[in-house]
This record gives structure tokens, sequence and C-alpha cells, in this order.
């Protein structure tokens, strides 16, 4: 997980390129330590993290964190370089949908950036709606905030 999580930036969609086999990371990558611990940052606050594999390859992964009432937010939405545009990302979405609705969540919320169109538009077309944007000073990118009634 920690490998695929510092490929989002490799490849404009599909990128066959990229070998499935990853190289395993010897650390959580230094910004996201939530995925050090997806048991106590995931799972015990009421949330969900799941994982795509192919051919005993990790392709996908995704978590939901609750919020606030009846909230929660999409982290780590990450998708294979070789495996983009065949449906992963969206199987990785539609279950965290799926399970969110079970744990008795309306609203998810989520961000990107504009340095990654891609994804805009990949949240753009399962129905999330742009709700705000930021930048700063010491940033190339816009982030870009969305959400979604469920």
């Amino acid at each position: 997980m920690w490998a695929l999580n510092d490929l989002p930036n490799i490849g404009a969609t599909a990128n066959p390129s990229v070998p499935l086999p990853l190289p395993p990371a010897a650390s959580p990558p230094v910004n996201f330590s939530d995925l050090a611990d997806i048991t106590g940052c995931f799972l015990r606050t009421g949330g969900e993290f799941l994982i795509a594999e192919l051919d005993g390859h990790l392709v996908g992964m995704g978590g939901l964190r609750p919020s606030g009432e009846q909230r929660a937010e999409v982290l780590r939405v990450r998708v294979h370089p070789a495996t983009r545009r065949r449906g992963v990302g969206r199987a990785v979405m539609t279950a965290l949908e799926q399970r969110a609705g079970e744990l008795d969540i309306r609203a998810l919320h989520l961000d990107t950036a504009t340095n990654q169109p891609e994804a805009m538009a990949f949240y753009d077309g399962l129905g999330y709606r742009e709700v705000g944007r930021e930048r700063r000073p010491s940033w190339s990118w816009t982030l870009v905030y969305y959400a979604k009634e469920l």
C-alpha cells in the first residue's frame, strides 16, 4: 500500500510501462501516517479501508473515515498506473459508497488537486460535485474539494 500511495502522479491515465509488482516501501509515506495504522485510523474509527488485487498484485485502494454525523471523508484512493481506465477505481469507490450506506453514512467528501485532472474528471463522473477550492502560495496546484450525498 505504501508503494502504491506514491504513484498517483505517474502517467496521465493508464501507463502499462509501470510494472505491476511494486517494490515494497521500507516505511510509510511521510505525509500519510494513517497508512501506517489502517486499523486505528480507519477501522476503529468506524470507517473502512479496501484494496483491489489483480493476479495477486495490489492495483487499487481507498478508505473512508467518519468526519461528523452521518458524514465521512474518502481518503487514499489510488489506482496502479498500469491498470487505470479498467474500472478499478470505480469498483473501489462503488464498494466504499456501499459500505458507507451500511455504516449509516449519508454524505461523503474528498479532495484532489488540479495537478490531477484525471482524478477530477473521475470524481465528476461518479456524481461528486465540487464544493470549494484552496490555494496556498507554497503549492504549485490548487486543492479541489468534492462532496456527494448518498
